[in-house]
């Protein structure tokens, strides 16, 4: 099916600005190159650096407390233990716009870590998003109304139980990969 295994990424931040914002949490989930099955995955809240300047917007779209924040690691020791979990000979995918690349190839770089996962991305969004549009589902009233991940998800009958929750997302996304991969197999 793939060439390399695929480590679905999927974090959440203080904002939109990876040079101003911080990483709130990273979550993974790697999925097997042939059967698309969860080996592994990876769940880790940071405690933030620049707290005061978090984004009201984001933080009430991811809904992450300080509470849930205030013991989280740093964010040297999540990117460590996130590099020794995953082996760099991997697709990275992730869903929507590439800003999850982005801050984490900054926090790469905050921590002096050289970021040397392959340039090639997966962005999950153009596939579903192709996959649908080839089905002619947007011209249905049972098609998705919005694009978002939980419209996804109960189009799908995926259940989404905690969207906004990284390692949710990124297992909601598989799922979704999962049917969309095999009903592209029956074609």
């Amino acid at each position: 099916m793939f060439n390399k295994d695929i480590l679905l990424i999927d974090l959440e931040f203080t904002g939109l600005d990876p040079k101003r914002h911080d990483i709130i949490q990273i979550a993974a989930v790697l999925l097997d190159k042939k059967t698309l099955k969860e080996k592994k995955c990876f769940n880790a809240y940071i405690k933030p650096s620049h707290w005061a300047k978090r984004d009201p917007e984001s933080m009430a779209i991811n809904g992450i407390e300080w509470e849930t924040l205030k013991y989280a690691p740093s964010l040297r020791t999540v990117i460590n233990a996130f590099n020794k979990k995953f082996s760099k000979n991997i697709m990275l995918a992730y869903y929507g716009g590439s800003l999850d690349i982005e801050f984490l190839k900054a926090a790469y770089s905050q921590v002096g870590k050289k970021f040397e996962f392959n340039y090639h991305y997966i962005n999950l969004w153009v596939i579903f998003y192709t996959y649908l549009v080839v089905k002619n589902k947007f011209a249905t009233p049972k098609g998705p109304k919005k694009f978002s991940l939980s419209n996804l998800a109960k189009y799908f009958k995926i259940p989404a139980i905690d969207l906004h929750d990284a390692l949710s997302d990124c297992r909601v996304e598989a799922e979704i990969l999962r049917t969309v991969i095999k009903e592209m197999k029956k074609r």
